[in-house]
């Protein structure tokens, strides 16, 4: 082969070098098209997320809908609680009587109907021990007028009592029976034990306290505490308590102001053994 057909031979590009030289020429523009896109991101203000609101505050919810016409009754009525005037004007009282209706709302319907038949009982029996009334709200909470609920703990019957706090207060259990849930029985020991709560604390929110966690937590925490009994910093659940029995009264005393059609309710009959 001459020397020019090598020369021309070499100088002529193949495909594959063309394919070579590609990626080198994109490379630049590669880059700058990078480096714009993420100068020009740093630039933008960041995307706050959007925050969930809670139920009771998000329109057109039942929870929403519930508080409405709360505001009003709070601001407008004084409320009492075992006769006793109850100051539920503060904002932050306010607030946690509002939590505890939204709470209980879905299980009032429930609640009203089991009352028909308990509450005739639980209040001859409570009237019969010299307590007040009001406490029969505080069984509603316990256990739901279930006089079979169990809890995790062991408590059982209305009024939710544990064995030995049982047998403290005179009921008997054993594998034959166990009167916890007997309604009369369980209601006397209920009483004894308020009664016996009462004349150490002469308040009855510290009573209804002192029945979620025990007198000597109350005592000790009303010692150190220079606040009302309602206010007491306590454990989460023993905070949430008293506004819960409050709450409870308001949606039974005062169910059509806050929204609950008591109307519409259809009574189930039980049959008393």
């Amino acid at each position: 082969m001459s020397t020019s057909n090598r020369i021309l031979k070499k100088e002529q590009p193949t495909a594959f070098s063309k394919q070579e030289k590609t990626p080198f020429l994109r490379l630049p523009f590669l880059l700058f098209l990078l480096t714009w896109c993420v100068w020009g991101k740093a630039q933008e203000p960041d995307t706050l997320p959007t925050l969930s609101l809670p139920e009771a505050f998000r329109e057109g919810t039942p929870a929403f809908r519930a508080l409405l016409p709360t505001d009003s009754v709070l601001q407008t009525e004084e409320f009492k609680f075992c006769g006793k005037p109850v100051d539920i004007s503060p904002t932050d009282r306010q607030r946690k009587l509002k939590k505890e209706i939204v709470t209980i709302l879905p299980s009032i319907k429930v609640w009203i109907e089991r009352a028909q038949y308990y509450f005739p009982i639980i209040e001859s029996i409570l009237k019969s021990q010299q307590v007040p009334e009001d406490f029969k709200y505080l069984m509603v909470i316990e256990s739901g007028m279930n006089p079979h609920a169990r809890s995790y703990m062991g408590a059982l019957g209305l009024w939710q009592f544990m064995p030995a706090t049982a047998r403290e207060y005179g009921l008997n259990i054993d594998r034959g029976r166990d009167e916890r849930t007997d309604i009369r029985k369980s209601t006397i020991a209920a009483c004894k034990y308020i009664k016996t709560a009462y004349a150490k604390f002469s308040d009855w929110i510290a009573v209804a306290q002192s029945y979620n966690i025990g007198q000597a937590r109350i005592e000790t925490e009303l010692h150190k505490q220079d606040v009302e009994s309602i206010d007491l910093k306590l454990v989460k659940e023993t905070e949430r308590y008293i506004y819960r029995i409050l709450a409870v009264k308001m949606l039974f005393t005062k169910p059509n102001g806050l929204g609950f059609d008591v109307d519409r309710i259809q009574y189930k009959k039980i049959r008393r053994r």
